[in-house]
């Protein structure tokens, strides 16, 4: 408390006095170290020394009776008495819901002219002890008087804290609108309206800052309210092309982007070569202007631009890395190997993002050496480490050092890799019969990381039925239950180890996993094919995946299920249906025996035949003798 009461004063002698501070700044109750000069010493032992310190910092007029009265009754030390001043500040004799903020004896006509200190006092003690709404109505009411633009910006910081964006942009326009010749209100309307999706009043503002100057940089503006939704970008596009533009950088790139993104990169070319010829060398214009040039020309041309634009601005990283991957996203592995080795980008083969981008491609070109060098290098990293262990495991993976690359694998920590790196880690553990190391690796990925117990102890039970002891396996799982009940994927994976012809058991533990998570796509299929191989429930099966079969990641797997179910009830004709289109573009070997299988019961050895040999030669299974 004792600390407060200064910070609390500081803040509010800021919206006063008109510190320059901006809207986010003011939202925070730590000030600034040019503010520190008016915080309150403890020696300050009358309300009349308040006001002398306070004085000097202020703008308004007021007078000593305007901080004084206030206080008198609080005795001799004002920091002391904080709770008591608070007390009476907030008492419903002075405090009435955001009208009347000053003192009864305080001159009216005073209080409204010019903000009121005390009133902003109690606007600040409000918004520490969580009053929002208090705080806003005082401090809205007291930036509406005169001379009160950092008391706006206070209140407007406020706001967008803690009111919705509709609030915000309405209290600010409004203020706006009283203030008409306060520019940067004309900026915080617009960006609000922006980020609102009030594009016709955003569209108005932007004239007005464009009539001030057209050449004004909006680039703060538009930070943060690139709209997602593809109607509120058309409108945010139709609302730019009613401006009156002319050369606005700002404005031409977000108009470019738009028209790029509604398949118009035409005149999203025109757009972009006008704010190039005001910022030719801008990294982010030329970086879209690329972007452009891939809807529009051969990739050699989209090559040779980005080349030609890395030489205006040959130091900047960003276009040189976009020059990187545009290269390999053409498969031009070769020739950015030799990109990033060559002797005038030495400079960015220093940093260490470009520096594991290079090490990739290097294991990609099979330049094992040298990637490891470059991997090595980023060890002592901290930000990059652990990708270093994991790439360097890949690349001892991929040259058969497999104990190398098992000690990579366990040396990788980063949350978002480990799971992958220890699983790898697993596997080969596995392909080499070791499998006390693999439960070893389980057990310790649990012990380092309490998030990841679910997936250790399915990796446990993986390792313990490749190693034949799969009533192990499901014990463990058992007890995993136990100690995490109704976690989703231990129970899936209960259903995975159990044997083939427990469909009882299998259907139990399905249900519930449905109970629990009715939209996973995974249980439904299994459900669903459990199902079929009990051949219950039909109506159910059909309903289920009826909805999935179009699914681009699913469908083929619901398609089989269902053309199971329709050989189970003789419908020949549904098996060629679901499956025969997709297994002529891309067969594989389950659609293939179902196909086969019904064209057999319809009598039509030609077609099985056509089958077989597909199933053989192309995918080389190995046949049945065909009835």
């Amino acid at each position: 408390m004792l600390k407060l009461f200064p910070a609390v004063i500081s803040s509010a002698c800021c919206a006063v006095r008109g510190c320059p501070l901006n809207p986010r700044f003011f939202a925070s109750k730590y000030v600034k170290p040019y503010c520190l000069s008016i915080y309150l010493p403890m020696q300050l032992s009358t309300p009349q020394q308040l006001f002398v310190k306070l004085k000097p910092n202020l703008k308004s007029n007021l007078k000593p009776l305007d901080v004084v009265k206030p206080f008198t009754v609080l005795g001799k030390n004002v920091v002391a008495t904080t709770l008591t001043l608070t007390s009476l500040l907030f008492s419903p004799a002075v405090f009435s819901a955001g009208t009347n903020f000053a003192p009864a004896s305080q001159s009216v006509n005073q209080s409204l002219s010019q903000p009121s200190l005390y009133a902003i006092l109690m606007a600040e003690f409000a918004a520490d002890r969580g009053r929002m709404d208090q705080s806003l109505a005082i401090y809205k009411q007291q930036s509406f008087l005169a001379d009160a633009a950092p008391v706006f910006e206070r209140a407007l910081g406020l706001s967008l804290q803690n009111e919705p964006p509709q609030l915000s942009l309405a209290f600010a326009n409004a203020w706006q609108q009283q203030n008409p010749d306060h520019v940067p209100a004309i900026f915080y309307v617009t960006h609000l309206a922006l980020k609102a999706h009030e594009y016709e009043l955003a569209g108005e503002k932007l004239n007005q800052i464009l009539q001030y100057d057209p050449d004004a940089d909006l680039s703060q503006i538009l930070i943060g309210i690139y709209p997602t939704e593809a109607r509120d970008q058309a409108e945010l596009l139709a609302t730019l092309n009613r401006l009156d533009i002319k050369n606005n950088p700002s404005l031409l790139v977000m108009k470019a982007g738009l028209l790029l993104q509604f398949q118009q990169p035409k005149a999203a070319l025109v757009a972009i070569n006008r704010a190039l010829k005001t910022n030719p060398k801008s990294p982010a214009f030329l970086t879209l202007k690329a972007d452009i040039l891939q809807a529009l020309s051969p990739s050699n041309q989209v090559i040779a631009f980005i080349a030609q634009a890395r030489k205006t601005v040959p130091d900047n990283k960003a276009l040189f890395v976009y020059q990187i991957r545009y290269m390999l996203k053409q498969g031009k592995s070769a020739q950015v190997w030799q990109q990033l080795n060559a002797r005038a980008n030495r400079q960015f083969l220093a940093d260490e993002e470009i520096k594991l981008l290079a090490a990739l491609v290097g294991i990609d070109l099979k330049k094992y050496a040298a990637a490891d060098r470059l991997l090595k290098a980023l060890i002592a990293s901290p930000n990059f480490k652990d990708q270093a262990n994991y790439y360097l495991a890949v690349s001892a993976e991929r040259q058969n050092l497999l104990n190398d690359a098992i000690g990579y694998y366990g040396k990788v920590m980063q949350p978002d890799l480990v799971l992958k790196a220890r699983q790898q880690q697993i596997d080969l553990l596995i392909s080499q019969s070791r499998f006390e190391e693999a439960i070893a690796s389980s057990v310790k990925l649990r012990e380092q990381f309490d998030s990841f117990a679910p997936q250790s102890y399915i990796m446990q039970a993986n390792i313990l039925q490749k190693n034949n002891q799969t009533a192990q396996a499901l014990a463990l799982l058992n007890s995993a239950q136990t100690s995490l009940p109704n976690n989703t994927d231990i129970l899936f994976a209960k259903v995975l180890l159990l044997p083939d012809d427990d469909y009882a058991s299998k259907l139990q533990l399905l249900k519930e996993l449905i109970r629990l998570a009715p939209t996973n796509v995974d249980y439904q299929l299994e459900y669903a094919q459990t199902l079929v191989n009990l051949k219950q429930n039909n109506e159910e099966v059909t309903a289920l995946l009826t909805a999935l079969i179009n699914d681009k990641e699913v469908g083929l797997k619901a398609r089989q299920i269902l053309s199971q179910q329709a050989l189970h009830q003789s419908d020949n004709s549904a098996v060629i249906s679901l499956l025969s289109d997709n297994f002529d573009i891309v067969p594989d070997v389950i659609s293939g025996l179902l196909l086969q299988q019904a064209y057999l019961n319809l009598g039509n050895q030609k077609e099985a035949a056509r089958i077989n040999q597909i199933l053989v030669n192309e995918l080389g299974y190995q046949p049945e003798n065909l009835q």
